[in-house]
């Protein structure tokens, strides 16, 4: 180590954080917080010691000196159990489906459903009205086409002033 190049000292780390290190490499994780290590230095510990604690109560209610292999298998399937959920099977949620689906919904309020404005404050308003070109009775207004005789009415629109638009038929001589 005499070629001139100073070696920068390497931080201790510890064996377990090393191996955590490396399974994040084994993942195809480079690149991470440090802090990321120590959450699962953390975790890792926090489990571990939650399982051997149930495993020794298992033991000692076993009337047993040492835990063995048994007793810490057990632990894991209890803790599992507790923590880790399933979804319910597809008969399960059949049965559910069925049991709710057979309730009858409640009949319709007369009163309840969508509640809108009065038709004048409405878009859906009619806001022309139609006004009849032809003349009195026997005669033709101008503008009126004939046919066999008949006078066809044409209309005339006229928009409402004030939004309040409405519809209405007139008579030729009747205003």
């Amino acid at each position: 180590m005499s070629d001139g190049a100073e070696r920068k000292p390497v931080p201790a780390i510890p064996k377990e954080a090393q191996v955590m290190a490396g399974i994040l490499r084994a993942l195809g994780i480079n690149e991470y917080d440090p802090g990321v290590l120590t959450q699962m230095l953390e975790f890792s510990y926090r489990y571990i010691t939650n399982i051997l604690e149930d495993a020794k109560l298992y033991s000692n209610h076993a009337r047993k000196r040492t835990i063995d292999i048994d007793d810490v298998k057990l632990a894991v399937q209890v803790n599992t159990e507790q923590t880790v959920t399933g979804p319910p099977t597809r008969d399960v949620l059949l049965e559910l489906a069925q049991v709710r689906n057979n309730a009858h919904l409640p009949l319709v309020k007369p009163g309840a459903g969508l509640r809108l404005p009065p038709d004048r404050h409405c878009l859906t308003n009619t806001n022309y009205r139609l006004r009849s070109a032809r003349g009195g009775a026997g005669q033709s207004a101008a503008g009126a086409r004939k046919t066999n005789g008949v006078g066809t009415p044409t209309f005339s629109m006229q928009v409402q002033p004030g939004g309040g638009m409405k519809r209405k038929w007139e008579d030729g001589g009747q205003n």
